[in-house]
């Protein structure tokens, strides 16, 4: 009977200590909050609006990191530039280690010293999305993607996004290169799309991003230019409903994290942020063209007079001398990705 009585307590000490470890282990898959102090809390900012294309990816990097982590790491997405346009939280990053992420196109990482990334918005560099996608599985994109965490102790890169083309859009018809003449056009940041508007004879014109809208509704502006994701999910095309698919730019963006807390993650840590931002990269490819495609579809159903080109050689003729001077210090680069084609 002491036996008997002795076993069991044993048993019931080595059940319960099993169920103890196997509660700490697997607290976050039952809905168990980890402890708070252990919880890695982060700020995302995302200029679009939560229902765009970039907010998907925003919450698919989101869920990834914490399925990933456990729950041990929390993102917070602040979208529809609630934070400020991408050059304002690019700056609040450098100077107050605040938000931790942003996702933001790559020429505004041109000031941070990605001059190799802020090259992957060169007119016309991409021969089309099979073009791009070669060039990410060649590897190559690493050199472009590790540069600013070289040159600027503030940023790393982890991965590239592709949103679709840029094209011109207006308030007022265009149907060929000659109708972007005279135009007023909100350009992105960056000298390569100030100097790519006036290539094509329109006026630049400096306007913020969250303030789109109301500059083309107060004559400010007469449209601008942006992927077809953007221009349907921030609405532009209600007061710029022409839109002619030129596709100047592949709008390659980057998720950028901020240096200060990727020193201050575990090792392991950093390998939950990497490994969900080589998910995105590849979710991004499979699901890009769809998306878009429905977005030109539901664009004609809203209205939108969609003008399709046949012959793009006369555009790329207009951007050859601009092109030359944004790939000349790179030259060999650029050639790189030329081969790819």
């Amino acid at each position: 009977m002491w036996f008997n009585k002795r076993f069991f307590n044993t048993t019931l000490f080595i059940i319960a200590i099993f169920v103890s470890i196997a509660s700490t282990a697997f607290c976050r898959l039952d809905g168990t909050e980890p402890a708070d102090s252990k919880i890695l809390k982060l700020t995302y900012a995302e200029v679009n609006p939560a229902n765009s294309y970039s907010g998907y990816i925003a919450r698919l990097f989101k869920q990834r990191v914490e399925e990933l982590s456990l729950g041990t790491i929390r993102i917070e997405i602040k979208y529809g530039g609630i934070l400020g346009n991408d050059n304002e939280v690019l700056t609040s990053m450098y100077q107050n280690n605040n938000p931790d992420i942003i996702r933001t196109s790559v020429s505004y990482l041109q000031d941070y010293g990605a001059n190799k990334a802020a090259m992957l918005s060169t007119p016309y560099v991409f021969e089309n999305r099979d073009h791009y996608w070669k060039f990410i599985a060649s590897g190559k994109y690493r050199e472009f993607l590790d540069e600013i965490s070289i040159n600027n102790s503030k940023f790393r890169g982890l991965c590239f996004v592709e949103e679709g083309y840029r094209h011109f859009f207006s308030r007022k018809p265009i149907n060929s290169l000659s109708d972007l003449a005279g135009l007023k056009i909100r350009s992105a940041y960056g000298n390569y799309f100030e100097d790519l508007i006036k290539v094509f004879d329109a006026t630049c014109v400096k306007v913020p991003f969250t303030e789109f809208n109301t500059a083309i509704e107060r004559g400010i502006i007469d449209g601008g230019e942006q992927p077809i994701l953007n221009y349907l999910s921030n609405e532009l095309y209600r007061r710029a409903p022409y839109l002619i698919l030129d596709a100047h730019v592949l709008a390659v963006s980057e998720i950028v994290i901020s240096d200060n807390v990727w020193k201050q993650m575990t090792p392991e840590q950093q390998n939950v942020v990497l490994r969900a931002s080589d998910y995105i990269q590849r979710v991004n490819k499979v699901t890009i063209r769809g998306v878009e495609e429905k977005a030109i579809n539901t664009l004609k159903q809203k209205g939108v007079v969609v003008t399709e080109i046949t012959d793009m050689s006369p555009w790329k003729e207009k951007c050859s001398e601009l092109v030359f001077k944004i790939t000349k210090a790179y030259a060999d680069l650029y050639n790189s990705i030329q081969q790819l084609k």
